[in-house]
Parts: structure tokens; sequence; C-alpha cells
């Protein structure tokens, strides 16, 4: 005789278009007889609840605000614990496959004063920055939800990688271009590296709100790095897209399982992708081209039609690391695609920017 857990639960994998809405496995509604009348279901986390409406199996208005708020991403792992009357406890593991610990890494450690290390510092011009085989001299991302509610921002893996902050932690001096200074944290957990410290006073001097585009300039590294903040750049299409002519990409199971491989966020928006289904020209080094097409789900973009056999003629496997570059865009864009030879552990990114 089977005995049923006392809190049963599922998994859900983040695949493409989860930001929309999520699904409860069909074989898991054995669990729920007798909450058939209930339409809203609870996400618990760290002592925090959200509500969510629930149609049939679907977790639908409600989830989207709870997967930025978590900053979820392609390849993270949720396990839902069901406590009773529709009440979900939620873990998130990410892709290090280590479950996520919003709060332990957002430790103070210690901060010195403005003034105290604008006495023992002289500022070097931003054009002194270090230079890395990458070009990871700059980052730019949107700003979260999460940035807001808990506190710090995480960077992209790949600058923190090419700049030497993995594993480390350390303050960090922010300059803007009123030469006003503010003293944060960077601190690693797990694979990630995360901006915390005195966010919090840096993001409300600066009127830092949800949505909007800021960057972030190496101007030295060292035990204490110092960056440029360049305020909130402009979002529109015809300045962005100058900043994003390419991103770099690592294959990843689902480009071949599913047979699409999703662009990032930022790419899509400044070279006015969103909500836009046309042909797009891809070409080679070698002059050969395809024919594929682009296609939106939800807020996301994805190389759809053609991919297959573009992905079988170049031999892509998972893993493996490409560019697409920006020839012309229009009613019919035309990319340049080549190999990122030297991009070992590259993620998402575009013009040495990971999708935040």
């Amino acid at each position: 005789m089977k005995i049923p857990p006392k809190k049963p639960h599922f998994f859900k994998p983040m695949l493409p278009g989860f930001k929309h809405d999520l699904k409860i496995p069909i074989g898991f509604l054995k669990y729920l007889k007798g909450y058939d009348h209930i339409e809203h279901a609870v996400l618990k986390r760290d002592g925090k609840k959200w509500l969510v409406k629930l149609t049939g199996r679907r977790f639908e208005a409600g989830w989207a605000e709870f997967a930025e708020e978590h900053d979820l991403q392609l390849g993270d792992m949720l396990v839902f614990r069901h406590e009773g009357n529709m009440e979900f406890d939620v873990s998130i593991f990410g892709s290090n496959h280590c479950e996520r610990e919003y709060a332990e890494y957002l430790e103070e450690g210690e901060v010195h004063t403005v003034e105290e290390t604008s006495k023992n510092f002289e500022f070097k011009d931003a054009a002194a920055a270090l230079h890395n085989p990458f070009g990871q001299s700059y980052f730019i991302c949107t700003v979260k939800p999460y940035c807001v509610t808990n506190g710090f921002l995480r960077l992209p893996k790949q600058f923190a990688w090419a700049n030497g902050l993995a594993n480390k932690k350390c303050g960090l001096i922010i300059r803007d271009e009123r030469q006003r200074s503010w003293d944060l944290r960077l601190t690693t957990y797990g694979s990630q590296v995360y901006m915390g410290g005195r966010w919090g006073e840096f993001r409300a001097a600066n009127d830092i709100k949800v949505g909007n585009y800021i960057m972030f300039e190496v101007v030295s590294n060292g035990e204490q790095p110092v960056w440029k903040f360049h305020g909130k750049p402009n979002p529109s299409i015809n300045s962005s897209s100058k900043a994003f002519p390419h991103f770099v990409c690592t294959i990843r199971p689902y480009c071949l399982s599913n047979d699409l491989l999703c662009i990032p966020r930022q790419f899509a928006h400044a070279n006015g992708l969103i909500n836009k289904k046309c042909d797009l020209i891809i070409r080679d080094e070698r002059q050969r081209s395809w024919s594929l097409r682009l296609r939106s789900f939800g807020t996301g973009v994805c190389i759809k039609g053609g991919w297959h056999e573009f992905r079988d003629t170049n031999c892509l496997k998972e893993g493996d690391h490409i560019v697409f570059e920006v020839v012309t865009n229009g009613e019919k864009p035309i990319w340049q695609f080549r190999r990122n030879i030297s991009g070992e552990n590259a993620s998402i990114s575009f013009k040495g920017l990971t999708e935040q």
C-alpha cells in the first residue's frame, strides 16, 4: 500500500515562456483533490507570500510578478511543496544546481565612508580602464523588481568572470558623471556575483526605478574596483541599437530539443524586435545564407522557422558558443553569424552584456 507524502511536492524547470504562466503537472493533481473551488494559489518564500490566479492547473495573474521579483532565469529549477489549502512553499535552484539564498549574500561587510575612501584614492580616467580579452569593460542592465525589494543587483556572469570578480568579496567604488561617489560591496554566492552593501542608498540617490536601463563602466580593477555610473541610457531604438550590435550565446539543450533559439531581451528591444514576426536572413563568413523566422512569445523573441536546418548545417552542438551581429535592420533583418572560438564559459550576452 502506497502512503502519500504529508507534504507532496513537484518540480518545474524554467523553459522559454515561463514568465507568462506556469502549469502544475497533471500527475500532481491527485494531491489537490478537494481544492477545485479555490481560484487562487499562494506561493511562499522566505516569509513572504504572493497571491497567484489559478485557472485549471495554470498559475496566471501574479505569477509574472513572482518570477520578476526572484529574477528567475531560463534553466532555473523550482520545487513547489504543497502546504495544504493551495499554499506552496517554493525553493529556487540556479543553473549551478544550488539553492539560491537571496538574503545571506547581502552582508554589509567592512564598508568605508565615501569621505574616507576619497582621501586615499585618486580616480583615473575611464579611458584607462583595464583591458581584457572579451571587451568586458562595461555592462548595461535593466532594473528589475528584485533590485528594489531585495536591495541588490546581480552582475552579468560573463562580465564578472572577465573582470576577475568570481568568488570575490570586496568593496566597490561607484562614481557618476557629476563626480559623486558611493561605497558599495561585491559579494559572491554560488556562481553569481552581486552588488550589495549600500545599493539601496545608491539607487535612491540616482532615482533608479524598475524598468530603467543603467550602465556601469570599469575605471580600474584591483582589491577595490572602481566603476563609473552613466545614469539611465535612453532605451529608444535609434540610440540603443548602436550599443547592441551583436550578441553571444551558448547552445543549450532546449535549442536542440525545441528547435528554437531565444534572443536576449535587451538586444531584441534595442533592435525593434519585440512583438515582431518577420523573416530573418543569416549569413556566415563563407557567404552562405539561410532564411529563418523571428517569432515573439510573451515578452520574449526567438529564432524559430529554419533554425533546425541552420543548426544542423553548422553542426551546432550543446555547449557551442556562437555570435550573431546585426548587418541591417528593417522588415527583413540581416545578421552575420560566426563561432565564438574564445567563448569558454560564455552565457547569453551582447556587446559585453549578459541578459539579467
